[in-house]
């Protein structure tokens, strides 16, 4: 006898140790498990207390304990199987009604069995000192044991029922844990039922036994599930549909593993009597960008079929051990011609790339190519949070698919930048399909913000200019245009400068802005670049911003300047030069700051230069910005009317100003009248 009380005693301590490992856990679930283990555990001890009785009371009474103890079991497991098959039970509106009746049904059940000890109305009892059970007190049922008994398996129902409609709602590869559970009931349900009915002779109830024995598989089951033929499967599903074709090399250098793409790539792979070698393969695929098997590489494919993309961007990658041994190559090919962005569903900068190549290659001159980006998104991420800049971001993606031509390539870049390659198209048209585009962006923001699209633009003529020179050349307009765009965080800086230059000097704002917009005019009558444009608008406003280190009372000077004075002034232009060459944003424009006090004849300052050697964006600004001075009232003189300013324009063409720019100039304002 003493080997039962060992086994259901180690029974016990086994669902005490895992009662206690599962309430560590601290969440919902383990919870209710671990009150199912204690419930095992309380079930094993009284079970084994009823085989070594010895008088007809402590019988009844151990009887009454254990059969208590089985409900709790039983309506603990079943608290647990509604959370662990995340049943709707759990959501209905009158779950906790439904316990409470579970657990009036305990209580009434409870009190008949503690009823029982002293009025035997459920059980009574027959001592048989020959039974062949361990238990020699036996129990003769009363009609109202029926409602433990149906109480009991009512709620085992319900935990069967419970884990087969979870199994055939999930997915096969995740159904196993579930499946699991329900063979542990059933096989319960089956020893109970061997040794009520007496079918098989055992001397002890062996489904008691195994209440406790199973509570370290349910804890694995349920807390510590890693599930391999799962895991091993769906790592196999992901392989097959990652859409990147991928080769795994065995640490003898033959084929171990490969995916359905890559078998589409090389058909020889779906041989699977052939043991391929690495060095076959390598010869059969012909990557001649693979320096080595033995390091780490990355390089470009060209796919000679017709089978697949292009273009691929082949990862070789040395797979090493612990101890830094070889135990494999892996080999995974990504497709440059469509990897996209995952936010806007652009192509991203490598399949832009290969894809503007190609373009290239046939010859659709002229290329542009646009980059843009949204002003303000910053502000827009603060107030609304990502999920609203990202929408933002979204909808550029959106009206550049819709506003432009279906062969356009388009593409996301870093830090939010968008580009665009258009085949065949001038930057006049880009400019107008641009412009509405952000026209409509406008329309569409509901932020209440002030956000703007901005966009730079530059041209490929020919094969002098590569795509990545046109995609910087670009993004450089771009970023210039944001200097001057109010909606810009970047524009703070020059709002500071723009300031503190009309603080110092007697330029106005609207001189400024009248600069601005003629110099622009004239660029465009000279067909600048989108980038020269750019620059020449960031000119026409901070040309003279090296007047704020020129003395006011030499700037402010109504009268004439002394020859001391004079030398003082003309140095505004170095010291422009010095203040824009220290600044990233403005290292574009020093040079043009330096000499647009040049003059044609060569009579300038301060590098004496003539003709074409002053750079075009100084003339420019030198024509514009005498030609406003001239129609605008000064302090030192008195405004001039358009006929004297464009007599006095032609009297100064050729020696201070670049005769040709004159010429367009006079047609830009005369046009304009």
């Amino acid at each position: 006898m003493i080997w039962y009380y060992i086994w259901y005693g180690l029974a016990a301590v086994c669902a005490v140790i895992y009662a206690v490992k599962t309430y560590k856990q601290k969440n919902r679930l383990s919870v209710f498990a671990g009150n199912m283990f204690v419930a095992a555990a309380l079930v094993n001890i009284t079970y084994a207390a009823r085989i070594g009785v010895r008088s007809y009371f402590m019988a009844s009474l151990c009887t009454s304990i254990y059969f208590v103890c089985l409900d709790l079991l039983v309506l603990a497991a079943l608290q647990f199987t509604v959370e662990f098959t995340e049943s709707k039970i759990t959501a209905i509106k009158y779950k906790k009604y439904i316990y409470l009746f579970l657990n009036l049904l305990v209580f009434v059940d409870v009190i008949f069995l503690i009823v029982n000890i002293f009025n035997e109305i459920e059980l009574r009892y027959q001592y048989n000192m020959y039974s062949s059970y361990a238990i020699k007190y036996i129990y003769v049922e009363k009609p109202a044991f029926r409602f433990h008994i149906g109480f009991v398996y009512l709620l085992a129902a319900v935990i069967v029922c419970l884990l087969i409609k979870k199994i055939y709602s999930v997915p096969k590869i995740y159904s196993a844990r579930y499946r699991n559970s329900l063979i542990a009931v059933l096989f319960i349900m089956v020893l109970t039922f061997v040794y009520i009915t007496g079918r098989i002779k055992i001397s002890i109830d062996l489904a008691v036994l195994v209440y406790g024995f199973l509570c370290p598989i349910i804890y694995w089951n349920i807390l510590d599930y890693t599930s391999k033929g799962m895991l091993n499967t769906t790592r196999k599903m992901i392989l097959e549909y990652m859409g990147t074709p991928m080769i795994l090399f065995d640490y003898e250098g033959y084929v171990a593993d490969t995916n359905q793409d890559m078998r589409n790539l090389f058909p020889i792979l779906n041989n699977q009597e052939r043991k391929i070698s690495m060095m076959d393969f390598m010869q059969i695929a012909s990557f001649k960008g693979l320096q080595s098997t033995a390091t780490d590489q990355v390089f470009e494919w060209c796919n000679p079929n017709d089978t697949g993309a292009k273009v691929y961007q082949c990862n070789f990658t040395c797979l090493k051990d612990e101890k830094d041994r070889n135990i494999g190559q892996l080999l995974i090919m990504k497709n440059l011609e469509v990897e996209r962005d995952m936010l806007t569903q652009l192509y991203s900068k490598e399949s832009f790339m290969s894809r503007m190549e190609a373009i290239v290659n046939q010859g659709g001159y002229p290329i542009t190519v646009v980059v843009c980006n949204t002003n303000g998104i910053g502000l827009v991420n603060d107030v609304f949070g990502w999920t609203k800049g990202n929408e933002m971001l979204r909808l550029t993606a959106d009206l550049m698919r819709e506003s432009l031509p279906k062969n356009a390539v388009l593409a996301r870049l870093k830090d939010g930048d968008m580009a665009a390659g258009l085949a065949e198209t001038e930057q006049e048209y880009a400019v107008r399909l641009f412009e509405n585009i952000r026209d409509q962006y406008q329309k569409h923001n509901d932020t209440g913000t002030n956000t703007d699209l901005e966009y730079g633009i530059a041209v490929i003529r020919d094969g002098s200019k590569g795509i990545e020179d046109a995609l910087k050349e670009a993004e450089g307009s771009m970023r210039t245009k944001k200097l001057m765009n109010e909606t810009s965080q970047k524009s703070s800086l020059l709002d500071s400068l723009t300031q503190t230059l009309t603080e110092s000097d007697y330029e106005t704002e609207e001189h400024v802005e009248r600069t601005k917009e003629m110099a622009v005019r004239l660029g465009r009558a000279l067909k600048l670049s989108d980038a020269e444009l750019g620059k020449l608008a960031l000119l026409a406003v901070l040309h003279d911003i090296g007047k704020i280190a020129i003395p006011h009372t030499i700037l402010l000077k109504p009268g004439k300047l002394t020859e001391e004075e004079w030398e003082i002034m003309k140095t505004h232009t170095e010291k422009g030069y010095r203040i824009a060459s220290a600044s990233k944003e403005l290292q574009s424009i020093a040079e043009y700051i330096l000499h647009h006090h040049e003059r044609w004849d060569g009579n300038g300052y301060p590098g004496a230069l003539a003709g074409e050697e002053i750079p075009l964006l100084s003339r420019i600004i030198t024509v514009v910005d005498s030609h406003d001075v001239m129609v605008h009232d000064r302090p030192y003189h008195k405004a001039m009317s358009k006929e004297q300013a464009t007599e006095e324009l032609l009297r100064c063409s050729g020696t201070q100003f670049d005769p040709h720019l004159v010429t367009v100039f006079l047609k830009v304002i005369n046009d304009e009248a």
